[in-house]
């Protein structure tokens, strides 16, 4: 494959790394808003039911621990639900992280062949300046030596 051919394919990778590192960066705020929200119901939770035990202490009629008793049981479904969501997007996370890593690692092997291949190109463009000036010199002398 040419240099050319090559440069596409690496500038296309570098395309693809940028793309990828833009979804990795966004389901990762995502993945924080989760967890934000999964804290916030947590703490909320945790206030209500210290509200209820405070309540129960001072007595509290049956209409009213079956109305606590419910929502309890609505926030703790509401907390659980969110648990299993910010696992899913914890996943994702993960996924998109070495989908990246992986386009990364395509570039810099990419990057590696396009820099060795240039290398030699530079090698054998060095070998053929000295092969040149060699020929140069020799013909400057073999010249001056006919001249005498």
């Amino acid at each position: 494959m040419s240099n050319t051919a090559l440069e596409r394919v690496y500038q296309q990778l570098e395309e693809q790394e940028k793309n990828a590192s833009r979804v990795y960066a966004m389901i990762k705020q995502d993945a924080v808003r989760y967890q934000t929200q999964m804290q916030q119901l947590s703490d909320y939770r945790k206030q209500y039911l210290q509200k209820f035990t405070d309540k129960g202490a001072e007595g509290i009629s049956g209409d009213s621990y079956a109305h606590y008793h419910n929502f309890m049981k609505k926030l703790e479904l509401a907390e659980f639900e969110q648990k299993q969501a910010l696992d899913n997007i914890q996943q994702t996370v993960n996924n998109k992280h070495w989908d990246w890593m992986e386009i990364r690692k395509k570039r810099d092997a990419l990057g590696l062949l396009l820099d060795k291949r240039k290398t030699a190109a530079q090698l054998v463009e060095h070998r053929r300046e000295q092969k040149d000036l060699d020929e140069f010199s020799n013909f400057q002398y073999f010249k001056r030596k006919n001249n005498r």
